[in-house]
């Protein structure tokens, strides 16, 4: 397996101390250094972590050295379980990503992800900005939506990430029937669904985990950390929501 993935019902018997997304660091958008992850991991007790550090095809620092520190990172992590990934944005609507297959090579996995909506003729649309130039929720969503759909149909993704998270953050919460569609196209086209507990995510949380839930998928949980004290607070949050949650 790439990555600490596991079967959504697992979480009905204790959510793993895993934290597969974030642990972003001083290499690129992040305020902590690895060690200083390593270390809050080991004291939080956690089982595994995934450095999943943006990337692209013109990332400005040395993305293959970056893939090297495994075997370094491993052993200071010992006994937790240590991978490296790369975050990579939705670069054209057909589905490209911005990451090339020999770098998609050198990593565990790749968490493919919407940021700005790629328009087509190499720009992006900022949704913060698009939203403040007046554009609706529901033009909104069906771009977004037609851009999901193109992400998850890539085969060199192995993670869905943040599902439908840019349009939560910016615009709320998702159609739920579309987005329990994608959902489901995503596993039946073989990707991992992540469950994001970042607080820009939330008004999607509950329908992405639902879904899973009832698919049972593989799944992979993440804080988005950005920050050392952020790590594994995935943990903690999916914890609260399944033990109040309303089946």
């Amino acid at each position: 397996m790439k990555g600490p993935f596991f079967p959504a019902r697992q979480l009905l018997d204790g959510v793993p101390r895993i934290d597969s997304h974030g642990l972003h660091t001083l290499l690129t958008d992040g305020a902590g250094t690895f060690g200083e992850y390593i270390q809050r991991g080991k004291e939080l007790g956690l089982e595994a972590v995934a450095f999943t550090e943006h990337a692209s095809n013109r990332t400005s620092y040395d993305f293959e050295a970056y893939a090297r520190s495994k075997a370094q990172l491993q052993e200071m992590a010992w006994p937790m379980r240590v991978y490296l990934a790369a975050e990579v944005k939705l670069a054209h609507p057909d589905g490209t990503i911005d990451l090339g297959p020999e770098r998609i090579s050198l990593v565990d996995f790749i968490v493919g992800v919407l940021h700005s909506y790629p328009d087509g003729n190499r720009g992006f649309l900022n949704p913060k900005k698009w939203k403040e130039a007046g554009a609706g929720a529901t033009e909104a969503m069906e771009l977004d939506y037609q851009l999901s759909t193109a992400l998850i149909h890539n085969p060199l993704v192995d993670v869905w990430g943040h599902p439908a998270g840019v349009f939560a953050a910016n615009f709320g919460p998702y159609d739920e029937a579309k987005l329990r569609e994608l959902v489901r196209d995503a596993v039946v086209a073989g990707r991992v669904i992540e469950l994001n507990s970042a607080p820009r995510y939330r008004a999607v949380f509950p329908v992405i985990v639902e879904t899973c839930l009832e698919l049972d998928c593989l799944v992979s949980i993440g804080s988005d950390a950005h920050h050392p004290d952020q790590l594994g607070h995935v943990v903690g949050h999916l914890e609260e929501y399944l033990k109040n949650r309303n089946v």
